[in-house]
Protein backbone atom coordinates (compact mmCIF):
# COMPACT_ATOMS: atom_id res chain seq x y z
CA UNK A 1 0.00 0.00 0.00
CA UNK A 2 1.37 3.41 -0.97
CA UNK A 3 1.95 6.12 1.61
CA UNK A 4 -0.75 8.80 1.95
CA UNK A 5 -0.29 12.13 0.24
CA UNK A 6 0.78 14.66 2.88
CA UNK A 7 -1.01 17.98 2.45
CA UNK A 8 -0.67 21.47 3.90
CA UNK A 9 -3.83 23.57 3.77
CA UNK A 10 -3.74 27.37 3.53
CA UNK A 11 -6.82 29.44 4.30
CA UNK A 12 -9.22 28.22 6.99
CA UNK A 13 -12.39 30.00 5.91
CA UNK A 14 -15.72 28.36 5.16
CA UNK A 15 -14.73 26.31 2.10
CA UNK A 16 -11.87 24.62 3.96
CA UNK A 17 -14.40 22.88 6.23
CA UNK A 18 -15.73 20.91 3.26
CA UNK A 19 -12.19 19.92 2.27
CA UNK A 20 -11.50 18.73 5.81
CA UNK A 21 -13.91 15.80 5.43
CA UNK A 22 -11.60 14.19 2.88
CA UNK A 23 -8.64 14.28 5.27
CA UNK A 24 -10.61 13.00 8.24
CA UNK A 25 -12.40 10.21 6.38
CA UNK A 26 -9.63 9.06 4.01
CA UNK A 27 -6.42 9.50 5.99
CA UNK A 28 -5.04 6.37 4.33
CA UNK A 29 -4.90 8.31 1.05
CA UNK A 30 -4.70 12.01 1.98
CA UNK A 31 -3.16 13.10 5.26
CA UNK A 32 -3.42 16.70 6.42
CA UNK A 33 -0.11 17.43 8.17
CA UNK A 34 -0.05 21.24 8.33
CA UNK A 35 -2.37 24.22 8.27
CA UNK A 36 -1.70 27.90 7.60
CA UNK A 37 -3.71 31.08 8.11
CA UNK A 38 -2.82 34.68 8.90
CA UNK A 39 -5.42 34.58 11.69
CA UNK A 40 -3.85 32.58 14.56
CA UNK A 41 -7.18 31.82 16.24
CA UNK A 42 -8.70 30.44 13.05
CA UNK A 43 -5.57 28.42 12.31
CA UNK A 44 -5.47 26.92 15.80
CA UNK A 45 -9.19 26.10 15.77
CA UNK A 46 -8.90 24.35 12.39
CA UNK A 47 -5.82 22.43 13.55
CA UNK A 48 -7.67 21.18 16.63
CA UNK A 49 -10.59 19.99 14.53
CA UNK A 50 -8.20 18.31 12.09
CA UNK A 51 -6.15 16.76 14.89
CA UNK A 52 -2.81 18.16 13.72
CA UNK A 53 -0.06 20.10 15.51
CA UNK A 54 1.79 21.89 12.69
CA UNK A 55 0.28 25.38 12.53
CA UNK A 56 1.80 28.22 10.51
CA UNK A 57 0.99 31.90 10.18
CA UNK A 58 3.43 32.34 7.28
CA UNK A 59 2.81 30.44 4.04
CA UNK A 60 6.41 30.53 2.83
CA UNK A 61 7.50 29.11 6.16
CA UNK A 62 5.05 26.23 5.76
CA UNK A 63 6.43 25.49 2.32
CA UNK A 64 10.00 25.43 3.70
CA UNK A 65 9.47 23.55 6.94
CA UNK A 66 6.31 21.45 6.89
CA UNK A 67 6.28 17.74 6.07
CA UNK A 68 4.07 18.06 2.98
CA UNK A 69 3.90 16.77 -0.59
CA UNK A 70 1.13 19.10 -1.73
CA UNK A 71 -0.83 22.22 -0.82
CA UNK A 72 -4.58 22.78 -0.69
CA UNK A 73 -5.22 26.48 -1.40
CA UNK A 74 -8.46 27.81 0.09
CA UNK A 75 -7.66 31.52 0.19
CA UNK A 76 -9.24 34.46 -1.65
CA UNK A 77 -8.82 34.45 -5.43
CA UNK A 78 -6.21 37.19 -5.58
CA UNK A 79 -3.82 35.01 -3.55
CA UNK A 80 -4.19 31.87 -5.67
CA UNK A 81 -1.52 32.61 -8.28
CA UNK A 82 1.35 33.67 -6.00
CA UNK A 83 0.64 30.81 -3.59
CA UNK A 84 0.35 28.19 -6.34
CA UNK A 85 3.49 29.41 -8.09
CA UNK A 86 5.45 29.40 -4.83
CA UNK A 87 4.26 25.88 -4.05
CA UNK A 88 5.28 24.61 -7.48
CA UNK A 89 8.70 26.21 -7.10
CA UNK A 90 9.03 24.31 -3.81
CA UNK A 91 8.18 21.06 -5.59
CA UNK A 92 4.69 20.73 -4.11
CA UNK A 93 1.61 19.57 -5.98
CA UNK A 94 -1.29 22.04 -5.95
CA UNK A 95 -5.05 21.84 -5.63
CA UNK A 96 -6.54 25.33 -5.65
CA UNK A 97 -10.13 26.35 -5.06
CA UNK A 98 -12.05 28.01 -7.86
CA UNK A 99 -11.88 30.54 -9.35
CA UNK A 100 -8.42 29.67 -10.59
CA UNK A 101 -7.15 33.26 -10.29
CA UNK A 102 -8.09 36.89 -10.92
CA UNK A 103 -6.49 37.27 -14.35
CA UNK A 104 -5.72 35.07 -17.34
CA UNK A 105 -1.97 35.90 -17.25
CA UNK A 106 -1.94 34.68 -13.63
CA UNK A 107 -3.70 31.47 -14.64
CA UNK A 108 -1.17 30.89 -17.41
CA UNK A 109 1.71 31.58 -15.01
CA UNK A 110 0.31 28.95 -12.63
CA UNK A 111 0.21 26.37 -15.43
CA UNK A 112 3.75 27.20 -16.56
CA UNK A 113 5.09 27.00 -12.99
CA UNK A 114 3.52 23.57 -12.48
CA UNK A 115 4.83 22.31 -15.82
CA UNK A 116 8.34 23.59 -15.08
CA UNK A 117 8.37 21.85 -11.70
CA UNK A 118 6.65 18.70 -13.05
CA UNK A 119 3.94 18.88 -10.38
CA UNK A 120 0.18 18.45 -10.62
CA UNK A 121 -2.03 21.55 -10.75
CA UNK A 122 -5.73 20.95 -10.20
CA UNK A 123 -8.61 23.42 -9.77
CA UNK A 124 -11.46 22.59 -7.38
CA UNK A 125 -14.36 22.51 -9.81
CA UNK A 126 -16.31 20.15 -7.62
CA UNK A 127 -19.54 19.95 -9.66
CA UNK A 128 -17.72 17.61 -12.06
CA UNK A 129 -17.21 15.10 -9.26
CA UNK A 130 -20.75 13.76 -8.82
CA UNK A 131 -22.39 10.61 -10.25
CA UNK A 132 -24.91 12.83 -12.04
CA UNK A 133 -22.18 14.80 -13.83
CA UNK A 134 -20.42 11.61 -14.92
CA UNK A 135 -23.73 10.14 -16.12
CA UNK A 136 -24.68 13.23 -18.15
CA UNK A 137 -21.22 13.34 -19.73
CA UNK A 138 -21.51 9.66 -20.66
CA UNK A 139 -24.93 10.23 -22.27
CA UNK A 140 -23.46 13.02 -24.37
CA UNK A 141 -20.32 11.07 -25.29
CA UNK A 142 -22.46 8.05 -26.27
CA UNK A 143 -24.61 10.21 -28.54
CA UNK A 144 -27.81 9.67 -26.56
CA UNK A 145 -28.61 13.39 -26.70
CA UNK A 146 -27.59 13.68 -30.34
CA UNK A 147 -26.18 17.02 -31.46
CA UNK A 148 -26.05 19.40 -28.48
CA UNK A 149 -27.93 22.50 -29.57
CA UNK A 150 -28.55 24.57 -26.45
CA UNK A 151 -27.93 24.81 -22.72
CA UNK A 152 -29.14 26.96 -19.87
CA UNK A 153 -28.12 27.54 -16.28
CA UNK A 154 -29.25 29.92 -13.60
CA UNK A 155 -27.85 30.49 -10.13
CA UNK A 156 -29.78 32.37 -7.47
CA UNK A 157 -28.21 32.91 -4.07
CA UNK A 158 -28.58 35.42 -1.30
CA UNK A 159 -25.27 37.27 -1.33
CA UNK A 160 -23.16 38.36 1.65
CA UNK A 161 -24.93 41.02 3.67
CA UNK A 162 -21.70 42.60 4.93
CA UNK A 163 -18.58 43.76 3.13
CA UNK A 164 -15.85 41.10 2.88
CA UNK A 165 -13.52 39.77 0.22
CA UNK A 166 -16.62 38.09 -1.23
CA UNK A 167 -17.90 41.55 -2.17
CA UNK A 168 -14.56 43.04 -3.27
CA UNK A 169 -13.82 42.90 -6.99
CA UNK A 170 -10.07 43.34 -6.42
CA UNK A 171 -10.02 40.17 -4.31
CA UNK A 172 -11.98 38.22 -6.92
CA UNK A 173 -15.32 38.65 -5.19
CA UNK A 174 -18.70 38.78 -6.89
CA UNK A 175 -21.26 36.24 -8.00
CA UNK A 176 -19.52 35.46 -11.31
CA UNK A 177 -16.23 34.22 -9.85
CA UNK A 178 -17.57 32.88 -6.56
CA UNK A 179 -20.62 30.93 -7.71
CA UNK A 180 -21.35 31.12 -11.43
CA UNK A 181 -17.89 29.88 -12.43
CA UNK A 182 -18.92 26.40 -11.24
CA UNK A 183 -21.88 26.25 -13.61
CA UNK A 184 -19.92 27.65 -16.53
CA UNK A 185 -17.36 24.93 -15.89
CA UNK A 186 -20.05 22.23 -15.73
CA UNK A 187 -21.48 23.26 -19.10
CA UNK A 188 -17.95 23.27 -20.56
CA UNK A 189 -17.43 19.76 -19.18
CA UNK A 190 -20.60 18.61 -20.90
CA UNK A 191 -20.43 20.52 -24.19
CA UNK A 192 -16.88 21.71 -24.80
CA UNK A 193 -15.14 25.03 -25.08
CA UNK A 194 -16.83 28.39 -25.65
CA UNK A 195 -15.76 30.55 -28.59
CA UNK A 196 -17.69 33.79 -27.96
CA UNK A 197 -19.56 35.44 -25.10
CA UNK A 198 -21.87 38.40 -24.66
CA UNK A 199 -22.37 39.52 -21.07
CA UNK A 200 -23.91 42.13 -18.82
CA UNK A 201 -22.68 42.47 -15.22
CA UNK A 202 -24.16 44.76 -12.59
CA UNK A 203 -23.39 45.74 -9.00
CA UNK A 204 -26.80 46.24 -7.40
CA UNK A 205 -26.32 45.96 -3.65
CA UNK A 206 -24.41 48.68 -1.77
CA UNK A 207 -21.91 46.29 -0.14
CA UNK A 208 -20.43 45.36 -3.54
CA UNK A 209 -17.13 47.21 -4.05
CA UNK A 210 -14.43 47.60 -6.71
CA UNK A 211 -16.68 46.34 -9.48
CA UNK A 212 -17.78 43.10 -7.80
CA UNK A 213 -20.94 41.91 -9.56
CA UNK A 214 -24.11 40.52 -8.04
CA UNK A 215 -26.27 40.36 -11.19
CA UNK A 216 -25.01 38.69 -14.37
CA UNK A 217 -26.60 37.66 -17.65
CA UNK A 218 -24.68 36.16 -20.56
CA UNK A 219 -24.97 34.29 -23.83
CA UNK A 220 -22.35 31.63 -24.54
CA UNK A 221 -21.56 30.43 -28.07
CA UNK A 222 -19.86 27.04 -27.92
CA UNK A 223 -17.35 25.81 -30.48
CA UNK A 224 -19.72 23.02 -31.55
CA UNK A 225 -22.42 25.57 -32.44
CA UNK A 226 -24.56 25.24 -29.31
CA UNK A 227 -25.95 28.35 -27.64
CA UNK A 228 -25.91 28.76 -23.86
CA UNK A 229 -27.96 31.07 -21.67
CA UNK A 230 -26.70 32.07 -18.22
CA UNK A 231 -28.29 34.13 -15.47
CA UNK A 232 -26.91 34.60 -11.99
CA UNK A 233 -27.90 36.76 -9.06
CA UNK A 234 -26.84 37.49 -5.51
CA UNK A 235 -29.74 39.84 -4.98
CA UNK A 236 -32.43 39.11 -2.41
CA UNK A 237 -35.19 38.26 -4.85
CA UNK A 238 -37.42 35.40 -3.73
CA UNK A 239 -37.11 32.59 -6.27
CA UNK A 240 -38.36 28.98 -6.19
CA UNK A 241 -35.05 27.37 -7.29
CA UNK A 242 -31.54 28.17 -6.12
CA UNK A 243 -29.79 26.73 -9.19
CA UNK A 244 -30.48 24.55 -12.19
CA UNK A 245 -29.23 23.59 -15.63
CA UNK A 246 -30.52 21.95 -18.80
CA UNK A 247 -28.79 20.55 -21.87
CA UNK A 248 -30.86 20.20 -25.05
CA UNK A 249 -29.91 17.90 -27.89
CA UNK A 250 -31.39 16.73 -31.19
CA UNK A 251 -32.20 13.29 -29.76
CA UNK A 252 -32.75 13.98 -26.08
CA UNK A 253 -32.44 16.39 -23.18
CA UNK A 254 -31.46 16.50 -19.53
CA UNK A 255 -32.40 18.95 -16.82
CA UNK A 256 -31.71 19.23 -13.14
CA UNK A 257 -34.43 19.56 -10.52
CA UNK A 258 -34.52 21.92 -7.52
CA UNK A 259 -31.80 21.15 -4.99
CA UNK A 260 -32.59 19.12 -1.94
CA UNK A 261 -32.04 20.40 1.57
CA UNK A 262 -28.43 19.94 2.65
CA UNK A 263 -27.91 17.00 4.98
CA UNK A 264 -25.09 14.96 6.47
CA UNK A 265 -24.75 12.85 3.32
CA UNK A 266 -24.51 15.84 0.99
CA UNK A 267 -22.91 18.92 2.57
CA UNK A 268 -23.84 21.19 -0.35
CA UNK A 269 -26.40 19.81 -2.78
CA UNK A 270 -26.40 22.13 -5.80
CA UNK A 271 -28.94 20.08 -7.73
CA UNK A 272 -31.60 17.49 -7.02
CA UNK A 273 -32.24 14.58 -9.38
CA UNK A 274 -31.18 15.01 -12.99
CA UNK A 275 -33.94 14.05 -15.42
CA UNK A 276 -33.51 12.56 -18.91
CA UNK A 277 -35.87 12.20 -21.88
CA UNK A 278 -35.25 10.72 -25.34
CA UNK A 279 -37.00 11.82 -28.53
CA UNK A 280 -37.54 8.16 -29.50
CA UNK A 281 -39.62 7.72 -26.36
CA UNK A 282 -41.89 10.58 -27.44
CA UNK A 283 -42.77 9.83 -31.11
CA UNK A 284 -45.99 11.84 -31.29
CA UNK A 285 -46.30 15.60 -30.98
CA UNK A 286 -48.25 15.51 -27.71
CA UNK A 287 -45.55 13.52 -25.96
CA UNK A 288 -42.87 15.76 -27.46
CA UNK A 289 -44.60 18.77 -25.90
CA UNK A 290 -44.67 16.92 -22.57
CA UNK A 291 -41.71 14.52 -22.84
CA UNK A 292 -41.45 11.51 -20.51
CA UNK A 293 -38.57 12.70 -18.33
CA UNK A 294 -37.27 10.12 -15.88
CA UNK A 295 -34.49 10.24 -13.27
CA UNK A 296 -31.11 9.61 -14.84
CA UNK A 297 -29.62 6.24 -13.92
CA UNK A 298 -26.33 6.86 -12.11
CA UNK A 299 -25.81 3.30 -10.82
CA UNK A 300 -22.80 2.73 -13.12
CA UNK A 301 -20.93 5.63 -11.52
CA UNK A 302 -20.02 4.69 -7.96
CA UNK A 303 -17.78 7.33 -6.40
CA UNK A 304 -15.88 7.14 -3.10
CA UNK A 305 -18.10 9.63 -1.29
CA UNK A 306 -21.44 11.45 -1.50
CA UNK A 307 -19.52 14.73 -1.15
CA UNK A 308 -18.03 15.93 -4.40
CA UNK A 309 -15.50 17.96 -2.37
CA UNK A 310 -14.15 14.69 -1.01
CA UNK A 311 -14.22 13.06 -4.44
CA UNK A 312 -12.18 15.85 -6.05
CA UNK A 313 -9.46 15.65 -3.38
CA UNK A 314 -9.28 11.87 -3.75
CA UNK A 315 -8.97 12.33 -7.52
CA UNK A 316 -6.14 14.78 -6.85
CA UNK A 317 -4.33 12.11 -4.82
CA UNK A 318 -4.94 9.42 -7.44
CA UNK A 319 -3.65 11.58 -10.28
CA UNK A 320 -0.46 12.35 -8.38
CA UNK A 321 0.00 8.65 -7.57
CA UNK A 322 -0.67 7.43 -11.13
CA UNK A 323 0.59 10.37 -13.16
CA UNK A 324 -2.82 10.94 -14.78
CA UNK A 325 -4.19 14.36 -15.73
CA UNK A 326 -6.88 15.59 -13.30
CA UNK A 327 -10.42 15.96 -14.60
CA UNK A 328 -10.21 19.67 -13.71
CA UNK A 329 -6.53 20.27 -14.42
CA UNK A 330 -5.21 23.81 -14.57
CA UNK A 331 -4.57 23.61 -18.33
CA UNK A 332 -8.24 22.67 -18.84
CA UNK A 333 -9.68 25.15 -16.36
CA UNK A 334 -8.07 28.18 -17.96
CA UNK A 335 -10.76 27.77 -20.64
CA UNK A 336 -13.42 28.23 -17.96
CA UNK A 337 -11.62 31.35 -16.77
CA UNK A 338 -11.60 32.70 -20.33
CA UNK A 339 -15.39 32.56 -20.29
CA UNK A 340 -15.51 34.39 -16.95
CA UNK A 341 -13.08 37.08 -18.09
CA UNK A 342 -14.83 37.30 -21.44
CA UNK A 343 -18.17 38.02 -19.77
CA UNK A 344 -16.58 40.74 -17.66
CA UNK A 345 -14.88 42.28 -20.70
CA UNK A 346 -18.04 42.07 -22.81
CA UNK A 347 -19.97 43.90 -20.11
CA UNK A 348 -17.25 46.55 -19.95
CA UNK A 349 -17.08 47.25 -23.69
CA UNK A 350 -20.73 46.56 -24.54
CA UNK A 351 -20.19 44.00 -27.31
CA UNK A 352 -19.38 40.30 -27.82
CA UNK A 353 -15.91 38.99 -27.00
CA UNK A 354 -14.13 36.14 -28.81
CA UNK A 355 -12.09 33.83 -26.63
CA UNK A 356 -9.17 33.92 -29.07
CA UNK A 357 -8.83 37.64 -28.41
CA UNK A 358 -8.29 37.23 -24.66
Amino acid sequence: MSKPLKVGLVGTGSISKFHLSAYLEHADRVQLTAVCDIDPLMAQAFAREAGIEAVYLDYDEMLREADIDAVDICTSHNHHAPQAIAAAAAGKHVIVEKAMSNTLPDCQAMIEAADKAAVTLMVGQHLRYSPEAYAVKQLIDDGKLGEIQAARTHVFREGPAEKSWYTDGKAGGGVLQLNTVHYIDLLRYFIGNVKRVTGVCRSVQPQMTNGADDLVAATLEFENGAIGDLFSSWTTYLVPEASSYMVLGSKGSVHSTPPETANDDSPIRHFGNVMFAEKEAAPDRERQMNPPFEPLDTSDFVLPNTSFFVNEILDFEECIRTGAEPLSAGRDNIETMKVVMGILESSRIGKPVDMVDL
